[in-house]
């Protein structure tokens, strides 16, 4: 008698103990879906709901993740700079009537609001200045993007304080060496002539810093400075001297303070749509700004996204590695499982995530390295799963793999 009341307790005991794995363990009994075994050589993926993984393979594995570690970034943004956060660039006069134009960031300081700062120029009242001197000393970079190869590409555009249109060049050259800019909102600049002559004839958007510098303006700053310049003399302003590198004056006065019209929200809805690297790394640089202070340097972002993926997403170093926000480097690495846990922090901020498919996903490609990779919300009702899918390997079966997804 004794012996069966304690294998009875042993019994419900166990039964008991099951239960609470099941309920307090989301990781521990996830399956693996056969039919997609041989589908991955080297890669994994993971479903969830509410948190708890109902599907995985290699959920611990860190793998490469390419452009879906933007949604890291754009999390921490959100979270650090604030959604409602805007940058500013800044118009300053001198005594000697130089034009100083300091940037702090702006991802997105195109031509639109390049023209839209100098109409404010000109109805301050000025009609003539000397130089236009460029500041970009709020970022102290020492070095490219980790991963940029420095291609034509706009995809490897250099980050800057002060930098336009992305870093990326539109340009339109046809036969017989003409060269015309072929967006209205951009005027034609020398430096599309320069950029130009060295290319075939077609439509063109390249990377400013791929071409040999002329002078002693970098091709970043050059494009800025022959921008303004072309909006100025639009505005009817006339500027006498020529374009400078140099920081603000002490004895210069603030001519114009122009805060952006886009928020964090809408930069990261724009960033994660077009998938564009410059924009991601420059809301990256703002989180080292926003912690340490002036001038932004990739250290300083490191440091403070290290913090966020430990404090915020107490996740490790092993689960999640950022050398650069916006995945173009193959030193970033992330594990399904923590992804997911991006993905449930990211959920108040799921709209900003682009549709494809029918589904709410970033995806993330490297071509040359094999690295195939999809992350967002798949539609359940009226709530949706998060899902995880990381391959490194040559075969892309990353679409094979979401629609087994879908099917479970």
């Amino acid at each position: 008698m004794k012996l069966l009341r304690k294998t009875t307790f042993l019994f419900f005991g166990a039964v008991f103990l099951f239960a609470h794995l099941l309920c307090f363990s989301p990781f521990l009994f996830a399956a693996e879906i056969p039919a997609l075994q041989k589908q991955i050589q080297n890669g994994g993926y993971a479903l969830a709901k509410n948190g708890k993984i109902l599907y995985s393979a290699n959920l611990k594995t860190p793998f490469i993740p390419a452009s879906t570690i933007k949604l890291v970034t754009s999390l921490a943004a959100l979270k650090i700079l604030g959604p409602d956060f805007a940058f500013h660039t800044k118009l300053y006069l001198d005594k000697n009537q130089n034009l100083i134009i300091q940037g702090f960031g702006d991802p997105f300081l195109v031509s639109e609001k390049v023209a839209q700062l100098t109409e404010l120029v000109a109805e301050s009242g000025l009609t003539e200045i000397h130089d236009i001197i460029l500041d970009d000393f709020s970022f102290a970079l020492d070095s490219s993007p980790d991963g940029s190869a420095a291609s034509k590409n706009p995809y490897d555009a250099n980050n800057s304080a002060l930098a336009v249109n992305f870093n990326s060049l539109p340009l339109h050259v046809y036969r017989g060496a003409r060269i015309q800019s072929p967006e209205s909102q951009t005027p034609f600049i020398p430096l599309m002539g320069y950029v130009g002559s060295q290319l075939t004839s077609g439509y063109h958007r390249v990377n400013v810093d791929a071409f040999p510098q002329e002078g002693t303006l970098s091709n970043s700053l050059r494009y800025s400075g022959e921008l303004f310049q072309a909006f100025l003399e639009i505005e009817g302003i006339r500027i006498k001297g020529t374009l400078k590198h140099g920081q603000v004056p002490a004895n210069a006065q603030v001519l114009i303070d122009f805060k952006a019209s886009e928020s964090v929200s809408e930069l990261v809805k724009s960033c994660l749509l077009s998938s564009n690297n410059f924009m991601a790394n420059q809301l990256y640089l703002a989180l080292g700004v926003k912690r340490f202070g002036l001038p932004a340097t990739w250290k300083k972002s490191r440091n403070v996204m290290n913090d966020f993926i430990s404090q915020e997403l107490k996740l490790t170093s092993q689960q999640i590695t950022i050398v650069e926000g916006s995945g173009i480097s193959t030193k970033n690495r992330t594990t399904p499982e923590a992804l997911i846990t991006v993905l449930e922090h990211f959920r108040p901020h799921a709209s900003l995530i682009p549709i494809k498919y029918g589904t709410r996903m970033k995806s993330g490609t490297l071509n040359q390295t094999g690295v195939f990779c999809y992350a967002g919300y798949i539609p359940d009702g009226k709530s949706s799963r998060s899902f995880v899918i990381l391959l490194n390997q040559k075969r892309n079966r990353r679409d094979q793999i979401l629609k087994a997804l879908y099917q479970q």
